[in-house]
């Protein structure tokens, strides 16, 4: 009888291992199915994908029992923290094993500034992580701080005429300001808003001195002040002068938080808050409150604790020994950890689905926590470390990295991944993206931007410009049009201006189509393919054009990187729009605009491809405003420009303290008629000033379409219609135009334009343009 009870509990356990497996496997199908694309990506060998299952699974997160974080020594490769990861095990094998990194933040681009200042704690935990704004100096002597002093030099060199211009001090103003803030353009330019030279020690006295006035007799005594995880503010719960019986503790929530994360205790004389399970509040309050009486409640992302005091009298603190902090420095502290933050910040992206349905890049800037950020970068790594999105079975995705090794490791070696993107192998393209993160010495960008911008002087001094006729279309006969994808609406537009609507191009006398057809009068100019692209069409204006006061500076991220830090180093607190083609399955990637020039070389990792400065005159009304002007290329070298006004792109921009955020993706455009906009500009920038702009930007749009027909010339039968899009520059004379883009306008965006678009460019065609559509330019 034991022996089969013993059978049966062997059968039993053999039966649930085989259930258990049975399961594993198919949880493991489902792991496998959801996240191949993404590891293929990532080109994990496939003998590591259920190892990392498992540990994703069991949330194993081990690799402290093979590696160990020590003291960065001098030489050998470097990190970004203030810890090396050495192996402590004998040894490791390439492609052996799979580890897990946490994260310790995600944000996004424009949320960077606002969590620091709101998240409770995140400021002081990425101080701890990253050591930004540690003491600077300690271990002098060593080659690494050799190094960093040298660096600090250099750029306090290179950004001296900068800060002058900027701040309108003397050169030995801008080099104090500069020293103190080593090197960075933008915390010199605020110390000197400030009027201060940056001392924190001076600052902290300061602060204390003014909280110590208001708190003093025959002050006034500040019933709402703020510390760096809460803030206070005191009132009478009847109204009134019925004394200060009440007051409200408030307290930022992080993203996803809600009630059922805040424990709150209140005492008689103590309050405690914790959210997640993190302390936020531990200490005794001032004085004594009535605890049954006092409620917490959490609306819009913020705790709100609402105590009610045992007596009517003014508190000078709510928690006994809390420090308060100065809004306005905190906020300028915050702006600085945030610019500085781009060295540490990593990206990835995913496709969102809008409400239209159409697709779009989702970009997530995340910073690792102190293990990620203690693996070094060597040009020859030795691991591999990518972040890594889990979806799990609800829907949840949960962000982190994976590590493995590429190559044999031994006892105490310092893991190192390349930190440079993998298409990124130029050398001098590599120290430029390096420059970003541990900013050497800059006089290599500053060389690359000097020859770069000798080339573009050159080029501009021999640029070569086709003639335009002034002659018009000579008169032929045009009874017909085709339009690709036109319906109703095109047909009423068309038969109205007494044209027919052919069903093919081949019926057709003029045919408005993206593709070309050879011998027909059509739309398809050999322009077409030279100006496509995002960011492209001003690249293809430098080629031909070199440097113009109407041509924006452009840099490709892909292959003008150092260019680029030795352009925004010389701009100093220049801004930029960081654009990026269409990928994968159309989805576009939402402009970013910034003026952290290693913002702008990190949205490399997340596939964007071009930075263009961008004048802040354009943000008009609180949207960065970019204005169209629509032309024709008639194929006898005849230009047309439209009459009945263009249109003026308009993107809402975040901001604060009346400056842009310095980071922040961009939404989708709303367009308004130039008119309307026009209205707006008289009353913001005076009377004239838009008109002004309108003509110069005109003159530009049609010295830029000479510039590329002595290149691309026409094959004799085509026609282009062309969309010129314009930034605002402040200059001497008032706003400027700035040529941010050109595109061909699409066969399908012609009714959308003006209903009556279409036939107006057939009656130039035939030789009788009509005044009211089109202003015949010549130059």
């Amino acid at each position: 009888m034991a022996v089969a009870d013993g059978a049966a509990a062997a059968a039993a356990a053999a039966a649930a291992s085989v259930d258990e497996a049975s399961a594993f496997m198919l949880q493991y199908g489902r792991f496998e199915a959801a996240h191949r694309q993404q590891l293929e990506a990532l080109d994990l060998p496939r003998h590591l994908w259920k190892p990392l299952y498992e540990k994703i699974a069991g949330e194993t997160l081990d690799i402290g029992e093979w590696a160990v974080l020590s003291e960065a020594a001098d030489g050998g490769p470097a990190g970004l923290g203030r810890h090396r990861l050495c192996l402590s095990a004998d040894g490791m094998d390439a492609l052996s094993n799979v580890f897990l990194v946490d994260h310790a933040w995600t944000t996004s681009a424009a949320r960077v500034a606002e969590d620091l200042a709101g998240v409770p704690g995140l400021l002081e935990r990425t101080e701890q992580v990253t050591g930004i704004h540690g003491p600077r100096g300690g271990g002098s002597g060593t080659r690494r701080q050799a190094a960093v002093e040298a660096a600090v030099e250099a750029a306090v060199e290179a950004n001296v005429p900068a800060v002058m211009a900027a701040a309108g001090v003397d050169e030995a103003r801008a080099r104090a300001l500069l020293q103190e803030s080593g090197g960075d353009v933008v915390e010199a330019l605020m110390a000197a808003a400030d009027g201060g030279g940056g001392d924190p020690a001076g600052a902290a006295e300061t602060l204390q001195s003014r909280i110590a006035q208001q708190l003093g007799g025959g002050a006034e005594q500040p019933r709402q002040w703020a510390t760096r995880g809460y803030e206070c503010v005191q009132y009478s719960l009847g109204g009134g002068d019925g004394g200060l019986d009440g007051i409200d503790i408030r307290v930022a929530l992080r993203p996803g938080a809600g009630a059922g994360d805040v424990a709150c205790t209140v005492g008689p004389q103590h309050l405690a808050v914790s959210v997640a399970g993190a302390p936020v509040i531990d200490g005794d309050l001032y004085a004594r409150v009535d605890a049954d009486a006092s409620t917490w409640a959490v609306e819009a992302g913020t705790l709100c604790v609402s105590l009610v005091k045992r007596a009517a009298e003014y508190w000078p603190v709510a928690i006994v020994g809390e420090q308060r902090v100065d809004p306005a420095a905190r906020q300028r502290h915050v702006r600085r950890v945030a610019g500085e933050l781009w060295r540490y910040l990593q990206g990835y992206d995913c496709l969102a689905r809008r409400s239209d349905q159409t697709l779009a890049k989702q970009t997530s800037w995340y910073l690792q926590d102190e293990v990620g950020l203690a693996v070094a970068h060597s040009d020859r790594p030795n691991v591999r470390c990518l972040p890594f999105l889990y979806l799990d079975g609800a829907g949840r995705m949960a962000p982190f990295s994976v590590l493995w090794p590429i190559a044999p490791l031994r006892r105490g070696d310092v893991l190192a991944r390349d930190y440079c993107p993998r298409w990124l192998a130029d050398p001098e393209q590599r120290r430029g993206y390096l420059q970003a993160i541990f900013r050497g010495p800059p006089q290599f960008a500053l060389d690359a931007r000097e020859r770069l911008a000798a080339a573009w002087a050159r080029t501009a001094e021999t640029a070569a410009r086709a003639s335009l006729s002034a002659a018009h279309m000579p008169g032929r006969p045009v009874r017909s049009l085709y339009v690709c994808g036109a319906g109703a609406e095109a047909r009423a537009a068309v038969e109205g201006a007494g044209y027919a609507l052919a069903a093919t191009a081949a019926e057709a006398d003029v045919v408005f189509d993206d593709a070309p057809h050879p011998g027909a009068t059509c739309s398809h100019h050999a322009l077409n393919a030279a100006i496509h692209s995002v960011g492209g069409a001003v690249a293809v204006f430098q080629r031909v054009a070199g440097a113009q006061a109407w041509l924006a500076q452009a840099f490709s991220l892909q292959t003008q990187i150092a260019e680029f830090v030795g352009a925004a180093l010389v701009a100093g607190a220049g801004w930029w729009l960081v654009a990026g083609d269409r990928g994968a399955q159309g989805a576009a990637a939402p402009p970013v605009l910034t003026s952290s020039w290693a913002a702008a070389v990190r949205h490399a990792d997340v596939g964007y491809t071009a930075a263009l400065e961008c004048p802040l005159a354009s943000v008009i009304g609180g949207s960065l405003a970019l204005a169209e002007r629509l032309v024709l290329l008639a194929p006898n070298g005849s230009v047309y420009l439209w009459a009945r006004g263009g249109r003026v792109y308009r993107r809402a921009v975040q901001a604060s303290a009346g400056q842009p955020l310095p980071c922040q993706a961009l939404p989708a455009a709303t367009v308004a008629a130039e008119a309307e906009f026009a209205q707006q500009a008289a009353r913001e920038l005076g009377p004239g000033g838009f008109q002004r702009f309108a003509a110069a930007a005109d003159r530009a749009a049609v010295d830029a379409l000479r510039l590329l027909l002595d290149v691309e010339p026409g094959d004799g039968a085509a026609f282009g219609l062309f969309a010129f899009c314009f930034a605002f520059r402040a200059g001497a004379a008032g706003l400027e135009p700035v040529l941010h883009g050109a595109r061909p306008v699409p066969a399908a965006e012609l009714l959308a334009l003006d209903p009556g678009l279409a036939p107006s460019v057939a009656a130039v065609l035939a030789g009788s343009p009509d005044g009211q559509f089109w202003t015949q330019a010549t130059r």
